[in-house]
């Protein structure tokens, strides 16, 4: 018998990571929102999200 799927482990990221992901979406060739997630270790839907509410970000960021 298979196993159930284990769990997502839940991942916070800082202000500062989020900050790293909206400068890297903007950068050209534009990266995937995969490749995105890959790198910080968060699901796309998550990148989208972010980018989504990057003015907030980026004026909790000044």
């Amino acid at each position: 018998m298979s196993q159930p799927p284990s769990k997502r482990r839940r991942v916070e990221l800082t202000l500062e990571d989020k900050i790293k992901l909206i400068t890297e979406s903007s950068a050209q060739p534009k990266p995937s929102l995969k490749a995105l997630g890959e790198r910080f270790k968060i699901g796309k839907s998550t990148v989208g999200d972010i980018l989504k509410k990057k003015n907030v970000y980026q004026e909790q960021w000044e």
